[in-house]
């Protein structure tokens, strides 16, 4: 049994969707097909029950699917097992971050971390919230952090520090003259930059939207990134306006590079959270590494 098949089918379960697994997995959507496909072959069961609006489990698939989830935990503990070299006796710490505290968080984290516990070495790979939820879901790394929690009860999740959605737009004599209150109706006719979906930033921007009564799906997109990052600096270029992390606009706010505008009746507060496999026995510099992460935040993101 091909482990890229079993990745195939817990993707499709966890997001109930061929393209957002294929999405999630860097893999085509045939590709995903073929490899559920061969393991219904090889299985010589249907796992999943197909129809125009869902993708369900079939009884088959909900017996198989404990399974699945344990033979990438296996995968791991063998891989852990066979890189001591690389890891120095357990020492390296696998983490998923999304862009937000990837860019924004973990760098300041890191030299701090090092004054306090030296021995441990860090391997970072960085995606969308949906992609840190799947790569935890699929063993992929020890610990999360990220804009997103899920509703599946396998990921624990802890908020980690509170962020908040901001509208930013370019440092002009146009946004200047607003004296920092941005009419509703003119926010219709900017042209906007937004981050992809799956993004926790645009899950928490469309939230904000509504609040404003602003229809997300009408607005005039300039431009769609995977990156908070690409979004700062396309709105300190005049590219447009966008709803995003105020910890992600810092630096352009310190520099005056943009303008913030926010909006009192609106709840635009959002959690960055911090994450792990329930299933899954973290190593110990994993473990002290979540405590520091928290002691860190408590420090830097101290709760209002």
């Amino acid at each position: 049994m091909r482990l890229e098949y079993v990745r195939s089918f817990i993707g499709v379960v966890n997001y109930k969707s061929f393209s957002l697994a294929a999405k999630y997995l860097y893999l085509s959507q045939p590709t995903i097909s073929t490899h559920i496909k061969q393991l219904e072959l090889e299985l010589g069961v249907q796992l999943l029950v197909r129809s125009t609006k869902d993708i369900v489990l079939s009884e088959e698939g909900r017996v198989f699917y404990p399974f699945a989830l344990q033979l990438l935990e296996t995968e791991n503990r063998a891989l852990e097992h066979l890189n001591r070299n690389e890891n120095e006796s357990g020492k390296t710490v696998s983490i998923a971050v999304s862009s937000v505290p990837g860019y924004y968080m973990f760098p300041h984290f890191l030299p701090w971390f090092r004054m306090k516990h030296g021995d441990v070495n860090f391997r970072i790979s960085e995606g969308d919230s949906g992609n840190v939820l799947q790569k935890i879901l699929n063993y992929d790394v020890e610990i999360g952090i990220g804009g997103l929690t899920s509703g599946n009860e396998k990921i624990y999740s802890e908020v980690l520090f509170e962020d908040e959605i901001i509208l930013i737009t370019p440092n002009h004599t146009k946004y200047r003259n607003l004296n920092g209150h941005f009419p509703i109706e003119q926010l219709r006719n900017e042209w906007f930059v937004i981050r992809e979906l799956g993004s926790g930033t645009k899950n928490a921007s469309e939230n904000v939207e509504e609040g404003l009564k602003l229809n997300h799906a009408s607005l005039r997109v300039a431009a769609q990134f995977e990156s908070s990052e690409l979004v700062r600096r396309t709105v300190e270029a005049g590219g447009g306006v966008a709803f995003i992390s105020r910890t992600a606009a810092k630096e352009s706010l310190d520099r005056q590079k943009v303008l913030e505008f926010s909006f009192d009746h609106v709840n635009a507060k959002r959690q960055i959270y911090l994450m792990y496999h329930r299933d899954r026995h973290l190593s110990t510099a994993a473990v002290h590494t979540a405590e520091a992460l928290r002691g860190f935040c408590a420090e830097r993101y101290p709760a209002s």
